[in-house]
């Protein structure tokens, strides 16, 4: 399995995942659940996710919508 760039670190990531572990559970609980729902949002809370990234925002602190 090729391993991708992580957008939250320079480690690395699975092709599957959003993040690596590392900063997987950097991220609020709440969040880490929000991001794992597939729904009709799911799309939208992952450029959330993106976006506060790009920002430079904490992982702590990043919220996503519902």
């Amino acid at each position: 399995m090729r391993e991708l760039n992580c957008p939250g670190c320079p480690g690395r990531r699975s092709p599957r995942q959003y993040l690596c572990r590392t900063c997987w559970f950097a991220l609020p609980q709440a969040t880490r659940v929000r991001l794992t729902l597939r729904d009709g949002r799911a799309l939208l809370r992952l450029r959330q996710l993106h976006q506060e990234l790009a920002a430079r925002t904490p992982l702590g602190v990043i919220r996503v919508g519902r």
